[in-house]
């Protein structure tokens, strides 16, 4: 089994204090069993509860104990296969989440590992955020950027580094190198690790916050209606960089939405575009700009600042209300807006009734649990926005892992799924059914969409084309694309129902648009009637053998019945030669049996005798054939010869009466093929079971069966009769009819098995659930059938 191993690397700007203890390939099997106990979960939730934050007391648990009890639950509550050495790694726990993940949160990185089952125990969240968080912290991802490498820099040396190559908003770069130079001003001390740290706490905030637990250990307050945590201090260019999907609500054009209600005006969503407009700015700088202006009220004179409001839009009426507050001696611009601040973001959360998540100045972060805010905007007059901090990556890969899958043959389409995924056309004549098979007298064609999951042999480009034939199959019988929730469910399926270890995230991309639609012919002259699981391949095989063997004993059976019944009707009781049986002679021994008693007591002959040829074509009297031969010898040996042929007339006559007198026990025959398969026939006849027992002894003899007391019973013994089920009398014909329309049998079963039951039927069942009838496009079974070559990955 291969595993996603990422070696660890040193963090320029990782402090030590908040380095885990160990590396996410670290085996950590000691740790981990030293941990798990009876009560490993309030053990767990306890060490939650008191997770170390960024306060200076030091106060609390640190993040590396806590991963490991996370760890340490995550294999006494939650993982229920067997648990090998190898994995015993934070990486292989990360990799088991991230294949079945039963959180709806989204993992930014995911590490494809064999799947495995797990319970949805209690605190199954909690140990999902912890175990991605702890990887994100040891891994490649966390602890450098480039922003960092600008700012750190600037604090060494105090030199900025060229822009020319700087990939993000460099407006927020020189923010941070005026924020730097007025620390030093102010002689705060700075720390080079300043903003790893922040990005750190931020993350911990956050997921203390999804799972409400307490943040005593975090540094966290309120001042002039604003509140200053973790995230807050987190820079803005690191904020979306976490292990999980989040999102943000952030307040559309606040300043200018909360001078709108000040001033009575509508300008809040051109104000911006004006200044773009007016000052050939871009609208990161026509925010900033806006922002310094309003909050400059000791630099800017009233005439000036009201000739920046004319040319953001606002009228002269408007400007003097504004100009009011920017040049409030009393109280400061920016504490009327964060009061408008703190109303706005109370009143969101509270009408989306969100109990998780961050507040930031103007905005709510949270992780992404697919439950996104509906009410948008609130009073006063605001409109909220939502915006993907992050989205996860996309990295194909694929591997065939070891483990025992429990079934021979695993459909790689999920039931459920409101899909034909198997379409077949005009079949022969059934031969037979057998423990659960039905067997046709000919082959058939059909086109399937599924294919076997139980496949150890596969590769990648096997198991793409096996997909490929799969979308495109299913797009044709279907008539239409499929649904993304569809492609998402068959690709779970088969990545939780397989060996084959993949990425379902990236597949799923792969198949957005599949435009195909070939299709590939199948044909077999067998099918089944009943759910059957094997666990070996060679099992199916057996029972499938199995059970064609007892069709092909059933009418060899049926064959010779119609036989010896025409033979007995016509009154022909000669030798049978024109039945030719199939399968094994020894799976037929009765059959066989029985056509040797039957010519044996009729003819008289175990084998067909050859055609002779008359001596003397001329008489076909015995007694003329006599007398003419007797004329050619001498008189003296003529009486004699006569006398010789007239008894060996006598014995052939009486031997032919002998067989006269058999023909009742050949009639009796066809009552113990009655007895043995339920057939039915119109001659009239009587039963003898006198005769029938004797019969069944010499059959008995005849397949050299060890010789008993009682033949007849051991005859029965082994052909045992048909049950025949007696059909009940109903008497109340009101009382047995289920009304109820949820159990009417369109509720019981699936599109696919609806299709299968035919034309008339599938309509009934579309009409039932309100289904718009699809054009049906007729696939031609004659035409040459496109052959499919399946295409060769470069994984460069």
């Amino acid at each position: 089994m291969n595993t996603a191993t990422t070696p660890a690397v040193s963090k320029t700007y990782i402090a030590e204090w908040i380095k885990l203890d160990f590396f996410n390939n670290s085996n950590l099997k000691t740790d981990i069993q030293k941990r798990i106990s009876d009560n490993i979960d309030v053990v767990f939730i306890n060490a939650l509860n008191n997770l170390k934050g960024d306060n200076k007391n030091n106060s609390g648990i640190p993040f590396s104990e806590i991963t490991l009890l996370a760890m340490a639950y995550f294999y006494s509550e939650i993982f229920t296969d067997e648990i090998k050495n190898e994995y015993y790694t934070l990486e292989m726990v990360k990799g088991f989440l991230d294949a079945n993940n039963l959180t709806p949160y989204t993992a930014i990185h995911e590490i494809d590992v064999v799947f495995c089952t797990m319970k949805d125990a209690p605190y199954f969240k909690h140990c999902w955020l912890i175990i991605q968080s702890a990887w994100f912290f040891n891994s490649q991802y966390f602890g450098h950027h480039q922003h960092i490498d600008y700012v750190n820099h600037y604090i060494k040396t105090g030199e900025k580094l060229p822009t020319d190559n700087y990939k993000f908003d460099q407006n927020y770069l020189e923010k941070k190198y005026n924020d730097i130079d007025s620390r030093k001003e102010k002689r705060i001390p700075i720390n080079g690790f300043t903003l790893v740290n922040q990005w750190y706490y931020g993350i911990l905030f956050l997921v203390c916050n999804e799972l409400k637990l307490p943040t005593k250990n975090f540094k966290n307050s309120i001042k002039d209606d604003r509140e200053y945590n973790p995230l807050v201090k987190t820079s803005r260019q690191l904020r979306p960089l976490a292990p999980f999907k989040i999102i943000e609500c952030d307040i559309k054009s606040a300043f200018p939405t909360f001078l709108d209600i000040k001033a009575g005006a509508t300008l809040k969503d051109h104000v911006y575009n004006n200044l773009m407009k007016s000052k050939g700015i871009k609208r990161g700088e026509a925010k900033i700009l806006f922002n310094t202006i309003c909050n400059s009220g000791k630099y800017k004179s009233k005439q000036e600042t009201t000739a920046f409001f004319i040319e953001c839009g606002y009228t002269p009426q408007q400007c003097e209300k504004l100009i009011s507050l920017t040049h409030n001696s009393n109280r400061k611009f920016i504490f009327s807006m964060t009061e408008y601040e703190a109303l706005a973001i109370t009143n969101f959360v509270t009408k989306n009734d969100l109990k998780q998540g961050a507040r930031l100045h103007d905005a709510i972060i949270f992780i992404d649990d697919k439950t996104k805010p509906q009410l948008l905007q609130v009073p006063p007059n605001c409109d909220f926005g939502i915006k993907e901090l992050n989205r996860p990556q996309v990295k194909e890969s694929f591997a065939v892992g070891t483990k025992r899958l429990k079934f021979a043959y695993i459909n790689s389409i999920p039931k459920g799924l409101n899909l034909i995924s198997k379409v077949e056309y005009k079949k022969p004549e059934i031969k037979g059914i057998a423990n659960g098979f039905k067997f046709y007298l000919g082959k058939y064609e059909y086109h399937s969409a599924s294919y076997n999951l139980n496949d150890y042999t596969a590769d990648y480009s096997r198991f793409i084309g096996s997909c490929n034939v799969m979308f495109s199959t299913l797009r044709t019988l279907n008539n239409r694309p499929l649904q993304p929730f569809e492609r998402l469910f068959i690709l779970q399926h088969i990545r939780q129902n397989s060996n084959y270890i993949f990425n379902v995230r990236a597949l799923y991309s792969k198949y957005k648009q599949v435009n195909s639609t070939f299709l590939i012919s199948k044909s077999r002259n067998w099918n089944v009637t009943e759910n059957m699981n094997f666990k070996r391949n060679i099992d199916f095989i057996t029972a499938r053998s199995e059970a064609e063997k007892l069709v092909n004993i059933q009418c060899n059976y049926k064959d010779l019945f119609d036989l010896l019944e025409e033979r007995i009707s016509n009154n022909d009781f000669g030798y049978i030669y024109e039945l030719s049986f199939k399968g094994r002679k020894d799976l037929n021994k009765l059959s066989f049996a029985i056509v040797q008693y039957y010519n044996l007591i009729c003819t008289g002959h175990h084998r067909k005798q050859r055609k002779q040829v008359s001596s003397n074509t001329l008489y076909n009297s015995s007694i003329k054939d006599v007398t003419i031969k007797s004329l050619s010898l001498p008189k003296q040996r003529q009486n004699a010869f006569v006398q010789k042929k007239i008894k060996v007339y006598e014995r052939e006559l009486k031997a032919f009466n002998r067989l006269v007198n058999n023909r009742p026990k050949a009639k009796q025959m066809l009552f113990i093929l009655i007895d043995i398969t339920g057939f039915k026939t119109d001659i009239r006849l009587s039963r003898n079971e006198f005769l029938m027992n004797e019969i069944k002894t010499e059959l008995l003899n005849i397949m050299d069966i060890e010789n008993k007391t009682n033949r007849a019973n051991e005859f029965n013994e082994l052909y045992p009769k048909l049950s025949t089920q007696q059909i009940p009398i109903i008497n109340d014909l009101n009382t047995i009819f289920d009304t109820d329309i949820q159990n009417s049998i369109f509720n019981q079963i699936d599109i696919q098995q609806a299709n299968d039951r035919g034309e008339l039927f599938f309509r009934e069942y579309l009409r039932f659930h309100e289904v718009d009838e699809v054009n049906e496009t007729p696939i031609s079974t004659g035409e040459l059938k496109e052959k499919y070559k399946f295409p060769e990955i470069d994984f460069e």
